[in-house]
């Protein structure tokens, strides 16, 4: 082959890499952005990836809780409802109030007990309720029952079983009482709209209806079990409230075993403290930045012998998103022997609170804090 031949074929392959290049640097300069790095004929176009789309999180709003004194559906309380044949009836004035809460949360003072004479005379203290007031529970809007006081075990280990298996079958959760220890001492729980909370139930009897880790009964006011308990659901749960059942009956001051528990309870991560057995309201603080409310009184009950007795509270509580909040106590009166309403609005309320002796509430608020 001679060299002028050779020389052609070179020119040949020269230009036409060149043509491709020129072909090649087009597509580069008019393709969109995503694509200057694709080179026809050399390179494979990428595949398309498609990106999660992900959804913004909705941000938790505030929560109100509902809380009600000591509810006793035995003795005088069942003889109306069996009169009236409404065992709604109870509740039916106030449970639009109730009911309005996120959650609501009572102390139950009678037990349940299935297939019994629900007849207690007037002056007896073991009581024994009639499964249909459950109605009156579920219509008044009852989410949690704390079951830690004197009465819980009025009907024995099969009143403690009927309550907690009846409850449960309303879709009602328990704290404060069990089968053992361990279940007495166990938190309910409550998820609901983003929030997390626990409840804690103790009571202050020191006798044979403390459950131990073989006997049925409640928990007691222990302080190291107190701080045991919480630390146990603390990291898990937004808020931890205290149910505290106990104190000196007919007084509208607390004691010294109420302070020290309630403020234990406070200095051991617990979020709020709500009490009631004294069946008077009591005083309330702010302790540690914490809500303490020392006796809501009666809720539901029939002791009528007294204004005080016939006279309760229900206290609103409403957790912000970065856990400040505002408490609101309502006073409420009780009617016809078991009939709990709203106190009325053509009543000066300044007559409620001078019959225990206490100042009007003005402000029940607590500053944010870093929450869990």
């Amino acid at each position: 082959m001679s060299l002028s031949l050779k020389k052609r074929k070179f020119w040949r392959l020269a230009i036409g890499v060149i043509l491709l290049g020129l072909i090649s640097l087009f597509v580069y300069k008019t393709a969109d952005e995503s694509e200057w790095f694709w080179v026809p004929f050399l390179t494979p176009a990428p595949a398309e990836i498609e990106l999660p789309v992900v959804s913004a999180k909705k941000e938790r709003g505030a929560i109100s809780l509902m809380f009600g004194g000591d509810v006793m559906l035995s003795r005088t309380v069942n003889a109306k409802m069996a009169a009236y044949n409404n065992y709604l009836w109870p509740f039916q004035k106030i449970a639009s109030t109730s009911a309005a809460a996120d959650i609501t949360v009572i102390n139950l003072e009678s037990p349940f007990l299935k297939n019994a004479d629900y007849r207690v005379p007037t002056g007896s203290f073991s009581f024994k309720a009639d499964p249909k007031a459950l109605a009156g529970l579920s219509l008044a809007g009852v989410d949690v029952v704390a079951l830690a006081n004197n009465h819980m075990l009025n009907a024995g280990r099969k009143g403690l079983s009927d309550t907690m298996t009846l409850l449960k079958e309303a879709g009602i959760l328990t704290a404060g009482a069990g089968l053992n220890e361990a279940e007495a001492r166990q938190a309910a729980i409550v998820d609901k709209d983003g929030w997390k909370i626990a409840f804690l139930s103790y009571a202050y009897p020191q006798d044979n209806s403390v459950a131990t880790i073989d006997r049925p009964g409640i928990a007691a006011l222990d302080k190291k079990n107190l701080k045991t308990d919480i630390d146990a659901v603390r990291a898990e749960v937004d808020l931890v409230i205290v149910l505290m059942h106990a104190g000196t009956e007919y007084v509208s001051r607390p004691g010294e075993q109420q302070k020290t528990f309630a403020r234990t309870a406070i200095e051991a991560g617990a979020d709020a403290v709500i009490g009631h057995h004294p069946h008077w309201p009591q005083s309330w603080e702010i302790y540690q930045g914490k809500p303490i409310i020392y006796s809501l009184g009666n809720f539901v009950f029939d002791q009528m012998w007294s204004q005080e007795t016939s006279r309760g509270l229900l206290a609103r509580l409403v957790f912000q998103p970065d856990y400040s909040g505002q408490a609101e106590l309502m006073p409420i009166e009780i009617k016809d022997y078991g009939q709990a309403q709203l106190w009325p609005d053509d009543k000066d309320e300044k007559i409620f609170w001078e019959s225990f002796k206490l100042e009007a509430p003005i402000d029940l608020s607590w500053p944010a804090s870093a929450g869990n």
